[in-house]
């Protein structure tokens, strides 16, 4: 190959490497905001996702326009960008919609495994798996590994349900809560939260659908509640 085509299809190369950065950049800040490792208030900026992810400023500056449109993040009048605010509002707002929309996903992934008993057993196990890992994040302390393991055991049984829309959807209600959850836990400390994650395994297990989704809405309301009661703002 001459010399002058080379630079011709590292450019190709790097024109298909380019959708995969960016998406990749996405998905990584996108769970950053669901397990609440991005603070509320902590200003954001294109040249510190991009020195974080080591790339350039394009995929950083894209994974932050698709974070705003979706609610998650936030441009002040003076082009500042953070977690967006929350509110009493919209505290019951998103309480409302993910008491509605969550407890289905679990009722999907409830009917998906019906009669299959190994695909069944085998949901049970990952989330009995990763509810012992949150007993531990629990009883250490450690809020950092209580946030990720509860959003894991929440879209492990989420994911079940094979419904993208509706996941979706759901994931769009987590980036507009997860921060002011990992700052709830941080402020009260995990002494005081309640397991419904035990009684949704229990429900699963025993086949008790109804159990399964009040279970899960029990978990999202008190969750909502200590972020209202504490006014994370």
């Amino acid at each position: 190959m001459s010399p002058a085509k080379k630079p011709v299809a590292a450019q190709k190369r790097a024109g298909r490497r380019a959708p995969v950065v960016h998406e990749e950049v996405y998905a990584r800040l996108r769970r950053a905001i669901i397990d609440g490792q991005l603070e509320p208030g902590r200003a954001l900026s294109v040249r510190m996702l991009a020195a974080q992810f080591s790339v350039s400023a394009m995929p950083a500056r894209e994974a932050i326009r698709r974070l705003v449109a979706l609610g998650a993040l936030e441009m002040t009048a003076t082009r500042r960008i953070m977690i967006a605010r929350m509110t009493p509002d919209r505290i019951d707002e998103l309480t409302e919609a993910r008491t509605l929309l969550e407890p289905r996903l679990a009722a999907r992934a409830f009917d998906r495994t019906e009669g299959r008993r190994r695909a069944r057993a085998a949901l049970v196990s990952r989330l009995s798996a990763i509810d012992k890992r949150l007993d531990e994040a629990i009883a250490d302390g450690d809020v950092a590994a209580y946030s990720k393991t509860n959003s894991d055991f929440h879209f492990t049984l989420y994911e079940a349900a094979k419904a993208p829309v509706l996941l979706g959807v759901v994931e769009s209600l987590w980036l507009q809560t997860g921060p002011f959850m990992r700052v709830v836990v941080s402020r009260l400390g995990t002494s005081t939260l309640v397991d419904q994650h035990k009684e949704a395994i229990d429900a699963l297990e025993a086949g008790d659908r109804e159990k399964l989704q009040t279970a899960l809405r029990l978990d999202i309301i008190e969750g909502m509640q200590r972020i209202g009661d504490a006014d994370p703002r």
